[in-house]
């Protein structure tokens, strides 16, 4: 008789609770828990919009990529996704933006090894590699040094030293001013050559490269995305890489490194996207899990392979280990420009 009140009162309670989960409109798992719970992390993260802080100005290369990233937000992180620019500073506004918000997961940055080997060379910072943690890499940056034929006659660096030798000052545009790599390589490629050159420091890519297109300066520096429709078209011209090996770019054809050309001039750049280091570990590996999806969405690589490039996904580990690399390589590049 105990046998069966014991069992009546056991198939009573799996009623109750079976009634429970359907009355909450959630179906059991395997597990245990519902289907919904078995979708978030513990602590629901995230609830509300991330916003992705960009030291560079709207339409550059970096802009362009995590504006792409964050619009599939709602599709692989279920909350939307914003870019927000803070420019100046060779990126530092938006270091401290992004260490100055909460470190509650709902911030990340864009970054580059520069914040890190070559700016606080130039300026006081008040932030150290230890203040964030790479997630995921962005991109490795390829910079290129082009020319508007149109407008200044320079098609070739050996255009480029008779220009100088008529007795013109070169002016280039850059992306930001001293700390900034695209404003130091292209200062050291100048250094190198022993023209004189004048830098016109603008707040993103693509203001530069729109400068060098108008005929406001004689020579820019960009990166595929910013550059590649303009040389397809005719209007600009490219002298070359800082890439060691050149590179091959589509729609364009290979571009000789400037190491090829005898000058010694190299550099290989990165973005990538952090947080604050103290940010929880599980918020950290959802948000780089949602940019791997990203990551291996077909239309994104198509969107990316359009652009001239392909995501770089480095590792925190391998994100270190190249802004190390690029602290002792930029060592000569910062004694030549002081």
């Amino acid at each position: 008789m105990k046998s069966s009140m014991k069992r009546f009162f056991t198939v009573l309670l799996a009623l109750a609770l079976l009634i429970s989960v359907t009355a909450c409109g959630a179906k059991p798992a395997a597990n245990g828990s519902t289907s919904e719970d078995s979708e978030k992390p513990a602590d629901g993260f995230p609830e509300k919009q991330v916003t992705i802080i960009m030291p560079w100005s709207l339409g550059g290369g970096p802009d362009t990529i995590a504006r792409q990233i964050a619009s599939y937000g709602e599709k692989y992180l279920g909350v939307p996704v914003i870019v927000e620019n803070k420019t100046g500073g060779a990126g530092t506004i938006a270091m401290a933006a992004a260490l100055q918000a909460a470190d509650d997961g709902y911030s990340m940055i864009v970054a580059n090894g520069p914040l890190f080997s070559l700016t606080p060379s130039f300026q006081n910072v008040n932030y150290s590699i230890d203040d964030i943690t790479p997630l995921i890499g962005m991109r490795e940056v390829e910079f290129v040094v082009l020319s508007n034929p149109g407008k200044s006659g320079i098609e070739t660096l050996d255009q480029l030293k008779e220009y100088a030798a008529s007795g013109k000052t070169i002016k280039y545009a850059t992306t930001g001013g001293p700390g900034n790599d695209s404003f130091t390589m292209i200062s050291v490629l100048f250094k190198r050559l022993g023209l004189p050159a004048e830098a016109v420091p603008y707040d993103g890519g693509q203001d530069a490269i729109n400068a060098l297109a108008g005929g406001h300066v004689d020579i820019a520096i960009g990166s595929p995305p910013v550059y590649r429709d303009y040389v397809k078209s005719g209007e600009l011209a490219c002298l070359g890489t800082f890439i060691p090996d050149g590179i091959e770019v589509d729609g364009i054809g290979r571009i000789p490194s400037f190491k090829e050309q005898g000058i010694d001039a190299e550099f290989i750049g990165m973005d990538y996207f952090a947080v604050r280091s103290s940010v929880d570990d599980a918020k950290k590996k959802v948000l780089t899990e949602f940019i791997q999806k990203v990551y291996e969405d077909p239309e994104f690589q198509k969107f990316m392979s359009e652009m001239g490039m392909k995501a770089w996904d480095g590792t925190e580990t391998e994100i270190l280990q190249k802004i190390d690399e690029q602290s002792k390589s930029m060592e000569d590049y910062i004694t030549l420009l002081k």
